[in-house]
């Protein structure tokens, strides 16, 4: 079969990309999504990480850092334990954007993390088969 690339031109894909699901409870797609990349990242999965992050997957961090997909799979933070809440989500089309907050233990770039809950957006996009993360940022955590 052929698809059309972003540029309009076509590519054999071997199958046809299926339409985004319509979700009803944007945030009941969202919750098990979240689960799944901070438990990719507890377990240290790279190649797991690889296959649920988009190709065009781009990361923000509290001070002001940034990376893309290569250089985030190359120095990923270490999670020893989560809790996910307050999931708000939305979606448009092949676009699922999520609001929440993550109480989290373990290591980032080798210094130990335990702050209390912070402030996240992810946004997934639909690949024509499956959810993946394209964009993730963290926000400093609440006080008061």
């Amino acid at each position: 079969m052929l698809g059309t690339t972003a540029f309009g031109s076509t590519r054999s894909t071997g199958t046809s990309p299926s339409p985004p699901p319509r979700l009803a409870d944007p945030a009941a797609t969202a919750k098990p999504l979240l689960v799944r990349f901070f438990t990719l990242l507890q377990r240290r999965d790279t190649a797991g990480l690889d296959r649920f992050l988009s190709p065009a997957f781009q990361v923000e961090r509290p001070d002001g850092t940034g990376s893309s997909k290569a250089a985030y799979l190359a120095d990923y933070p270490a999670v020893g334990s989560f809790d996910i809440s307050r999931v708000s989500a939305t979606q448009a089309d092949s676009v699922l954007v999520v609001r929440y907050l993550v109480t989290a233990e373990g290591l980032v770039r080798g210094k130990p993390y335990n702050p209390g809950p912070a402030p996240r957006l992810s946004a997934f996009s639909w690949n024509g088969s499956r959810w993946q993360l394209a964009a993730h940022a963290n926000f400093n955590p609440l006080t008061g």
